[in-house]
């Protein structure tokens, strides 16, 4: 059992964050901070460090935090219950821990244990989110996004003013720091470094406030990652259900309109399964009769089982993708 991410096994992800982070820190103040004038160097230099900081601490601080199931943690270090915590313990039993865990608990086979208030399984960290350091988790994307902004604003301005003047010759006080550069007198790669890493930061600040948002709107709505993945593959199954039922109800009326020769029948019904005329379709629609099937018998109210279990193992697989969560 893993108690953080700081524990084997490591993965790519995780190892790439580490090096990504200080990486772009190096960046800035080697490539960036020098063509700035002295004004708005040392205050920029300042801002961007301390974003850079901030995300490194709430990252480190969410990968060290164990956020284990309170009632699991006690059993294995032995200690004693409360009769309230005994009360809430018998209330769920998880067979992979062989213990009883809280209700809001759910197992990962990544980490080995219950995580209480289980969110999502992060990758980037190698570690489980949850309640205990879900909080921690979220100030670190608010961190983040706030570092990569702030570096990617320093970067554009300092690319728009490299090319200030070039329309008539002359050299921008952005252009003449970039050739005196360490006295490399090589200033189209140093603004073509600023250009990479302004490309990177913008991706990677576009992917970062998506998921910023989205766990923005997950705290509105007070639902995890986890319980939003379960409901989403649920409401899948259910329109993949309906779409089986609609499939296998047209396919036994039009075999009901074949045999009475009704051929505007057969066109309604063909029209009606094209994409965009549900309006007209008469088995959305309710106007034809489902009391029978074409052979006199009540129809079949079950659905395919072979696409309900192939549904239930694409959700399965899913999540297992966002963390291999399972139910204790």
């Amino acid at each position: 059992m893993r108690h953080n991410g700081l524990e084997k096994p490591y993965n790519w992800m995780q190892v790439s964050t580490w090096i990504i982070l200080p990486t772009l820190l190096l960046q800035f103040f080697f490539f960036a901070s020098p063509l700035l004038p002295l004004a708005a160097s040392i205050p920029c230099s300042i801002v961007v460090f301390f974003f850079g900081a901030l995300t490194a601490y709430k990252a480190i601080k969410t990968t060290i935090t164990d956020p284990a199931d309170s009632h699991s943690q006690k059993k294995t270090q032995g200690a004693n219950f409360t009769d309230e915590e005994k009360a809430e313990e018998e209330a769920r039993h998880c067979h992979h821990c062989e213990s009883n865990v809280n209700n809001n608990a759910v197992h990962c086979n990544i980490c080995h244990k219950c995580i209480e208030g289980y969110d999502h399984h992060c990758k980037w960290l190698n570690n489980c989110i949850g309640k205990k350091n879900y909080q921690l988790f979220f100030d670190t994307l608010v961190s983040l996004s706030l570092f990569l902004f702030s570096q990617s604003a320093v970067l554009i301005g300092i690319i728009v003013a490299f090319f200030v003047g070039w329309d008539d010759g002359q050299t921008s006080s952005t252009e003449q720091r970039a050739i005196d550069w360490f006295g490399a007198n090589q200033p189209n790669v140093v603004i073509g470094f600023n250009l990479g890493f302004w490309a990177f930061d913008t991706i990677a600040e576009a992917l970062i406030l998506q998921l910023l948002f989205f766990h923005l709107s997950l705290r509105k709505k007070g639902m995890t990652t986890y319980q939003f993945i379960v409901k989403d593959n649920e409401k899948k199954r259910m329109e993949s259900r309906k779409q089986m039922d609609t499939k296998r109800r047209r396919a036994d009326h039009m075999k009901r309109e074949i045999e009475e020769g009704n051929i505007f029948g057969r066109m309604a019904l063909t029209v009606g399964g094209w994409k965009g005329c549900g309006c007209i379709d008469p088995i959305t629609n309710g106007s034809v009769d489902d009391t029978s099937s074409p052979d006199g018998s009540m129809p079949d109210a079950s659905i395919n089982r072979d696409v309900i279990g192939s549904s239930s193992l694409d959700s399965w697989n899913y999540m297992l993708l966002q963390g291999s969560a399972v139910h204790g």
